[in-house]
């Protein structure tokens, strides 16, 4: 059973950081009671939320699963001169330079979680008023957890939501720079990248139609990831991904030992899945100036694609870069839920339910200690940190 502190360091975390968002979310109003502008968005509230939670989260110790492999791969850098890995350049070179000014290896997880969070809020930067929201399912729907796990992965896919900001403002060239920068971390971003063509149409229009879909994917979905998996062959083979595809059964047992509750989990979102789809159409009419249905594309594909992928933890995880869009549509849906002026009751009511639920789900993970999230260990707490190597390899 996971002891009560950490159960309390999250949850002070989540509210800590939600409170501090609010001063940024507050817009400048219009006689009509319109939103004009986000003046104070880029607040001392923020920075100090930044430089708060890089530390915090970059001070852990042994907190996530691929933590011990990023320690044990720059210890050994500290030893030979030489990273042991075969990895993106761009994170090798961090390794290199951390190294090269003789940083403690605290310092890696710290610079890590301060480029994730910074671009955190950089994407937020297009729809303040979502921040309290998106921290809230940011948290709940374990996107935090992932952030301490595959660290790599999921910064980029912090650069895949801004560097899609950049391009709907037609800031194409930042946008290319961008996903080159997070390309440098995890290449599988790729993966992310190649569907910016299809956001130019609102392919998902009728709610009866989608929700059909998701019951047809569940329904059939070891046949339609085999026809899938023919059809993205080139994609997986490029993102590096080729020997796990190729491997599927193996792949399945290693996820099938991971599962704890999964039969919860897929009623919990496919309930979550079936709200988003019945108010979608409502969504990208309020939205439709922020470009809505291009997020909503993204979601509902990796939403698809997640009943395909779920017993497979390595196409799970590059279908993140789809389905983490779900936290984004969960934050405007609840901003919209609690900020209507119609039908108030019945979306209060709704508001309140996802509340309840994922916060049930975010408690489930701390006790069953998903990714290796907790106990939380921080490092300046610890009476034996590890100096050297244990040959360890992955």
């Amino acid at each position: 059973m996971t002891e009560p502190g950490t159960y309390l360091f999250y949850t002070l975390l989540m509210v800590f950081m939600i409170a501090l968002s609010r001063p940024s979310a507050r817009p400048t109003l219009d006689a009509s009671g319109e939103q004009v502008s986000f003046p104070s968005y880029w607040g001392p509230n923020l920075l100090f939320t930044i430089v708060l939670y890089s530390f915090i989260i970059g001070g852990r110790y042994y907190v996530g699963i691929d933590y011990k492999a990023y320690l044990e791969w720059y210890l050994k850098l500290r030893e030979t001169g030489v990273y042991p890995r075969d990895i993106e350049f761009g994170y090798q070179l961090l390794n290199e330079w951390l190294n090269a000014v003789h940083a403690h290896f605290a310092f890696l997880f710290i610079v890590i979680a301060f480029v994730q969070i910074t671009l955190f809020y950089k994407a937020l930067e297009r729809f303040p008023f979502i921040a309290p929201w998106f921290i809230f399912f940011f948290f709940t729907s374990l996107l935090m957890f992932s952030s301490m796990n595959i660290m790599r992965q999921t910064l980029a896919w912090f650069v895949l939501f801004y560097a899609l900001n950049l391009a709907f403002e037609k800031k194409y060239w930042w946008a290319l720079l961008w996903l080159l920068f997070g390309f440098s971390f995890h290449k599988s971003i790729v993966v992310g990248a190649a569907f910016f063509p299809l956001l130019c149409w609102d392919w998902f229009k009728n709610r009866y139609l989608q929700i059909s879909l998701l019951l047809v994917v569940t329904a059939f979905a070891p046949a339609i990831l085999t026809l899938a998996l023919n059809l993205t062959a080139p994609i997986v083979s490029l993102t590096g991904y080729d020997y796990y595809v190729e491997n599927l059964d193996y792949m399945q047992e290693i996820g099938d030992e991971g599962k704890v509750g999964a039969g919860t989990a897929r009623i919990l979102f496919f309930t979550l899945d079936a709200i988003i789809i019945w108010f979608s159409a409502d969504l990208k009419e309020n939205f439709k100036e922020y470009n809505f249905y291009k997020y909503y594309n993204l979601y509902f594909l990796g939403a698809l694609l997640e009943r395909l992928v779920y017993d497979n933890f390595i196409l799970a995880r590059t279908n993140d870069y789809l389905l983490n869009f779900r936290v984004v549509i969960l934050s405007f849906l609840c901003f919209f839920f609690f900020n209507s002026r119609s039908q108030k009751l019945v979306k209060s009511v709704l508001g309140y339910t996802i509340i309840l639920m994922m916060t049930a789900f975010f408690y489930r993970a701390i006790y069953n200690a998903a990714a290796e999230s907790s106990p939380f260990r921080f490092i300046f707490f610890e009476n034996k940190i590890q100096d050297r190597t244990q040959g360890f390899e992955e």
